[in-house]
């Protein structure tokens, strides 16, 4: 009887889970096509060639893998010539994943940083860059990056950084002949003959290329360069393929996908997964917007659909029904209205919403590039149209549902630690939409004060943030909360120092999530607390306290 009682239990408990997984899974699939077809919008028809190209990408990562770790990864890097790096050029974290194995590679062995955006007749222009001899503007204007390349030199102007400051060759693999999609073939024979050359020139030397994903499919640039060393020895390619949607989702359904950051095909052949899927094509889409101007007869109704750009109530709305699924609850969203810098409005719903004093914060946050919820009138803003920014917004929306708290808690400094909850919280939140999401850390924050001058008001946030660290610690561990506490002369260093402290705090749940030392239960209780309770203080430093000794493995699971 009793066997039978908790056979059904397993039972129903594992279609429980089953249907959980299945609603996260959805919810995500939703968003990410959404995004794809707003790019697919914009780019318009993908023409026969292309797909065709495509192709052979699809196929090499539809093969048989298994996962891995960085340290095979290193293992790899010893023993090749060639490496080719997948980028998805306007993904700044495409671009930072290499970067991070070349910090790794420079003081192990030579190298030659080699990039598809550079074209070969600007290379004297590279050089004189790389040496010192040419100012950055200058160089832009030289090698006309945004007429032949386009995508953010931000963010690949740490690469060109990190090479002048080890004195890394950097070689130029593009032509600007404007290879068309009929040509795509011809472009990889171009840049592989480049390749090959350098491989010759420099044979101790690891030649690290970054180019775009699709090429380092097997029958592209792989397959060009096996051809040019026929006659002589094989050059040893390695291939990291980055953020395969397939595979993500793979490892999702096998609850898998924030444990597992690198899969092999075999020893040469990798794919690197820094990011979801939906972040990085949302980057794609912000992009677009950015730079396209979309000039297009619409057919009847097309408008409605916000061909212009994603609609960011619509975006928000879509992050809130990610979070909910993952909390595995229900929460309204239809009472979500967002507005943006680029929205005339935006400055008069904020009065409407606030009083005086209130407004004067909300129009310093606008002025500071800072995000925010104002919980009582629905009324977001969003300072900036990133996945980490709307998906914070949307956290802060889950939670303010949860706990049942609808008034803004700006009073200063009494409910300073509130809002620092609820930034901790929406910071939380915001990691089940893009788990790879960093938080500054406070020797982060030490050395930002650092950099200030005493007089600058800037510096007071960071100030006030290292500030009451060190009252939590006192009050945590040497029972006083008599400490005198920095007083800043501007009201709204408290809203930048809560969200600084919040997101250091929100980061320690999560890892503790990913962990599995907390469980969904435990993220919902803490996201029910109310804020206005008599108690709260009590509460928050109580759980500061558990905090550490759930990191140090003192506290069991409740």
């Amino acid at each position: 009887m009793f066997l039978g009682v908790g056979l059904h239990h397993y039972y129903v408990g594992a279609r429980r889970k089953s249907a959980m997984t299945n609603t996260w899974l959805s919810e995500r699939k939703e968003i990410l096509h959404k995004i794809k077809d707003q790019v697919r919008l914009y780019l318009g028809h993908e023409s026969d060639e292309l797909k065709t190209y495509a192709q052979s990408y699809k196929k090499d990562l539809e093969r048989k893998w298994k996962e891995s770790d960085w340290k095979e990864v290193d293992v790899c890097l010893q023993q090749v010539q060639v490496v080719l790096g997948g980028d998805f050029h306007p993904f700044s974290q495409a671009q930072r994943t290499h970067l991070r194995l070349l910090r790794k590679l420079v003081s192990e062995r030579p190298l030659v940083l080699a990039l598809e955006c550079l074209a070969t007749e600007d290379q004297v222009y590279v050089n004189n860059y790389l040496h010192g001899h040419t100012e950055e503007k200058v160089f832009l204007k030289q090698v006309q990056w945004e007429e032949k390349w386009g995508f953010p030199w931000a963010h690949y102007k740490p690469l060109f950084d990190f090479a002048k400051l080890h004195k890394i060759p950097v070689q130029a693999l593009n032509s600007s002949r404007g290879f068309t999609h009929k040509q795509l073939r011809k472009r990889d024979k171009f840049s592989a003959q480049k390749i090959y050359e350098v491989c010759q020139q420099s044979p101790e030397a690891l030649v690290y290329v970054i180019y775009g994903d699709l090429h380092i499919a097997g029958e592209h640039l792989p397959k060009d360069l096996k051809s040019l060393s026929h006659t002589g020895r094989p050059l040893e390619v390695a291939r990291f393929y980055l953020n395969s949607e397939k595979i993500y989702f793979q490892l999702a359904e096998k609850k898998r996908e924030n444990k597992v950051e690198v899969v092999k095909f075999n020893d040469r052949e990798f794919c690197l997964l820094t990011s979801p899927p939906w972040v990085k094509w949302h980057s794609y889409l912000m992009y677009l917007e950015e730079n396209f101007d979309v000039d297009l007869e619409l057919e009847e109704g097309e408008e409605e659909f916000g061909f212009s750009q994603m609609d960011h109530t619509d975006h928000v709305s879509d992050l809130v029904k990610m979070i909910a699924a993952a909390l595995s609850i229900k929460v309204k969203n239809d009472a979500i209205e967002v507005y943006s810098l680029n929205d005339p409005q935006a400055l008069v719903a904020t009065r409407k919403s606030l009083g005086k004093e209130e407004f004067k914060l909300a129009h310093t946050l606008i002025q500071d590039d800072q995000s925010f919820y104002l919980p009582q009138a629905g009324f977001f803003y969003l300072s900036k149209s990133t996945v980490n920014h709307a998906a914070t917004l949307a956290g802060q929306y889950v939670h303010s549902r949860l706990c049942g708290s609808q008034r803004l808690l700006w009073d200063f400094p009494d409910r300073f630690r509130s809002v620092v909850w609820v930034e901790a919280m929406g910071f939380l939140l915001s990691k089940f939409v893009n788990p790879k999401r960093k938080a500054q850390s406070l020797p982060d924050l030490k050395k930002q004060l650092q950099a200030f001058e005493k007089d600058d008001l800037s510096r007071e946030p960071v100030l006030l943030a290292l500030d009451q660290k060190m009252i939590e610690l006192l009050s945590v561990y040497a029972q006083s909360s008599d400490a005198k506490a920095f007083v800043p002369r501007q009201k709204s260093s408290y809203l930048h120092a809560a969200r600084f402290m919040g997101e250091i705090m929100g980061d320690r749940y999560f890892v503790l999530y990913q962990s599995e030392i907390l469980d969904i239960d435990n993220i919902k209780a803490l996201l029910k607390k109310d804020l206005e309770s008599p108690d709260f203080d009590k509460f928050y430093i109580s759980e500061l306290k558990r905090l550490d000794q759930l990191e140090m493995g003192e506290w069991k699971r409740s």
